[in-house]
């Protein structure tokens, strides 16, 4: 065997060997941008849900001194207001009410107690303006809210199911 012909067979060896090297270096890399795409995909959605996450309703009893009312709790702890607010609302006995419809909703906590005239609701009123208890209404299953839609200040169109599960209306 000659010197020569021996070390063409290691140097085409070792450019088998860098080949197959860069090959799986590659499939690795590509493998690292899938999972890192993945991961700024998620990040852009939780960006993008951040304020319509802080969004929500629930059926409340308000605790008087001569009765017990219901009404509605709509809360943004968000930062900004949300506009164009539906919240479509099941009566004592599953029956659809009036839905509550405001144009803005400032950040903060408000109570709109049920009422009977032509609206159906009275004004919003800040939560803690009341010195009445209110308590969210857990155990029934006829009153509650059935959904709710709203527009973020990043003019993306919002809603949430019976269940309370956010999703986009509008994308």
């Amino acid at each position: 065997m000659q010197l020569g012909s021996f070390a063409d067979i290691v140097t085409a060896l070792t450019a088998i060997g860098a080949l197959i090297a860069a090959v799986l270096g590659a499939r690795h890399a590509k493998q690292l941008f899938i999972v890192e795409a993945n991961r700024d995909e998620h990040a852009a959605e939780r960006e993008r849900q951040n304020q319509a996450s802080k969004a929500f309703a629930w059926v409340a009893s308000r605790i008087g001194a001569d009765a017990t009312t219901y009404g509605v709790v709509v809360v943004n702890s968000s930062e900004q207001a949300i506009y164009d607010v539906e919240v479509r609302v099941a009566g004592a006995k599953g029956n659809e009410r009036t839905p509550i419809t405001l144009t803005v909703l400032p950040p903060g906590a408000y109570y709109l107690g049920e009422s009977s005239e032509s609206y159906g609701w009275e004004f919003a009123s800040r939560l803690r303006s009341f010195d009445d208890e209110i308590r969210p209404v857990t155990k029934s299953k006829q009153r509650g809210i059935t959904a709710m839609t709203f527009r973020d200040s990043s003019n993306l169109t919002w809603g949430r199911d019976r269940e309370g599960k956010l999703f986009s209306v509008s994308a």
